[in-house]
Order: C-alpha cells, then structure tokens, then sequence
C-alpha cells in the first residue's frame, strides 16, 4: 500500500511539473498574444516605391536604403529615404530616417532633412529642418521645426514650413529672418 501511494504521489508531481514548465515554439508554430498565428513582417534592401497617374506616369517616387516592418500592423520604417516628386516643381526630399504607418499615405522624415525645389527657369531653393512630415496624396510638406531656406546667394530662417508641392507654393512660418544678397549693379 505504501508503494502506491508513493507512486501516485510522484505521478502527481510529475503532472504538476509538467504542466507549470514553460512551453518553449518554434518559429514556425509562434502565435500572437490573442492565439492567433504571427504574421511575419519583411524587409527591402535599396527599395523604391512609386506612384503612378491614371495614364501610369509617375508622380512620386519613395527609395530607402532599408525598408522594414515587423509586423503587417506595425509602422513601416525607412532608412535614408529619398522621395521624389515631379510636378511643375521637382521636390528631392532627403533625411537619416523615417516612418510610414501602415494605413495612412503619410511619411514622416525625421533627422537631417534635405528639401531641394527646382522649378525650370528659377534659382534651385533648398530648406532644411531636423523633422518634415509629407502627405502623399495631397502632396504637401508640413515642419513646425526650425527651417533655414537657401536660394542663391539669400537665406531665410524661420520657425515652421508648409509647402504645397503641386502648386510649387512654400509658407514659412514666423518669425523669419533673413538675409538678401545685394544686387550689383
């Protein structure tokens, strides 16, 4: 008797043990916190989105060097991105990094950002600024950061920025100072 009850007490804490021990997954078995399979994310190396008209022209362009997201839910981050619009004005617009959520046509441009504006037979105009947000579908550029705007031999300062990329329409915000060259004469 004393034999069975012995046993009965080792096959007690052995189910014990086992149910409390921790479960270890494969990746291939990985589930989310609701139960439901992971979804697994991607990367892109030197990737280049690009959006077309209605007659498959381009409009903009989007590059990085690195293009991730871990999850289909999560932001989509960019490294060195580059996006390009080309209107009456061609936009280049540069930065260390970036961010695109998943279900919204907005990047945010974050740490050394580069704006170049060309318009045929103006002076090229550069800003810029240490954040930028761009709305792809109404191609708008918007900073409340710090801007400094350089064109030719001129340079403006001033607090915030909106630009309008179609119409080729840039408003810095104040205060504004700045510096124009003297016209010789």
């Amino acid at each position: 008797m004393r034999r069975a009850w012995l046993l009965l007490v080792f096959a007690a804490a052995l189910a014990l043990w086992l149910w409390r021990s921790p479960h270890s997954q494969s990746p291939d078995t990985a589930t989310a916190s609701n139960g439901a399979p992971a979804e697994p994310g991607y990367v892109a190396i030197n990737a280049e989105l690009i959006d077309t008209d209605e007659a498959g022209q381009p409009q903009y362009s989007l590059r990085a060097t690195q293009i991730s997201q871990p999850t289909p839910a999560a932001d989509i981050e960019l490294a060195a991105p580059q996006f390009s619009y080309r209107g009456d004005t061609e936009w280049t617009l540069t930065a260390d990094r970036g961010v695109l959520p998943p279900s919204v046509q907005q990047v945010s441009l974050l740490g050394s950002v580069v704006a170049h504006a060309q318009r045929a037979g103006s002076v090229p105009l550069q800003l810029r600024t240490t954040s930028l947000g761009i709305d792809m579908v109404a191609r708008t550029a918007d900073s409340a950061d710090a801007v400094i705007m350089d064109w030719g031999r001129n340079r403006l300062w001033a607090s915030g920025l909106h630009a309008d990329m179609k119409t080729g329409e840039l408003k810095l915000k104040s205060p504004v100072h700045g510096e124009i060259a003297r016209l010789e004469q």
